[in-house]
């Protein structure tokens, strides 16, 4: 597992346009961790090309995106993403991510900037 620690507007942007999958308040602190992940992937018939997991820091999200008040993350909650262009067969995932709570970095970030009124 290589753990990527998004820090900077572009490396999220990259997170956002790809619509990477991603999942608030997820840990992957271990290759256990991130094996479960990629076992649960491969059961749906999709399959990491990479073995990179981007992780962003609520008090990262929340500098970079001007969250506020109620729509704050805690600053030390994990948000962790996995790239659709580094998975091979991504969209089989599509429907099976709703099971345990997977979402689109795209949709995360447009709904917390709608919450903030922009």
């Amino acid at each position: 597992m290589k753990k990527i620690f998004v820090n900077t507007r572009e490396q999220l942007d990259e997170l956002i346009a790809d619509s990477s999958l991603t999942w608030e308040g997820l840990t992957v602190n271990s290759d256990a961790d991130y094996k479960q992940v990629t076992d649960w992937m491969a059961k749906h018939g999709a399959k990491p090309k990479t073995d990179n997991v981007y992780v962003t820091l609520g008090k990262t999200m929340n500098s970079l995106e001007g969250l506020t008040g109620s729509n704050a993350y805690p600053d030390d909650l994990s948000i962790v993403s996995f790239k659709l262009s580094e998975i091979e067969n991504a969209l089989a995932l599509a429907i099976p991510r709703f099971e345990v709570g997977g979402r689109w970095m795209d949709d995360i970030v447009c709904n917390n900037r709608r919450r903030e009124g922009r």
